[in-house]
This record gives structure tokens, sequence and C-alpha cells, in this order.
């Protein structure tokens, strides 16, 4: 599918709302099968606009939860120390 700049940016804006990529395409009027692969494949425009909204969100809330953890809840410790694990696992 060629994806316009207004689309991507609709695409990217719908993700950082933590919306699915089915649920984007119903919104925007795309085929939900084409967008959900378009969005599976790497290097697809579609894919970079949908993991950058979803990633803007999940460091905001990453953020807070830091935040929280900084500031002594048991919760947020204990799930920053599983984020880190995952993430250093990651480049290990």
């Amino acid at each position: 599918m060629d994806y316009s700049n207004d689309l991507l940016t609709k695409i990217e804006n719908y993700a950082r709302e933590m919306m699915t990529p089915t649920e984007i395409s119903a919104l925007l009027g795309i085929d939900e099968r084409e967008l959900c692969d378009d969005i599976a494949t790497v290097g697809c425009p579609a894919r970079a606009a949908y993991v950058r909204g979803a990633s803007a969100t999940a460091l905001e809330l990453r953020r807070t939860l830091h935040d929280t953890a900084l500031a002594g809840s048991p919760y947020s410790i204990q799930e920053c120390q599983r984020l880190l694990a995952a993430a250093l696992s990651a480049v290990t």
C-alpha cells in the first residue's frame, strides 16, 4: 500500500493511544489484512510509524514508572527491575 505522510501520521498518533492495528484500520477505513501485514513487515513505512507511536507511549509510561520507583513504590521497583533485565537481555 502507498502511505501518504498524513496517513502515516494518523497511524503513529493512534499507536500512541495504544490502538491495535485492527482498530486503526477500522478507524481509517483501510483494509485490515493489508495494514496488519504492512505493520508486521520490517522496513514498511506503516510499521515505522506504528512502532514510533507505540514506543513514544512506552517511553512515557516507563518514565512515570521510574519516577514512582524512585519515590519508593514496591510494585514500580519490581517492574523497573523486570524491564531493566529484559532490556539488558536484549543486548547480551
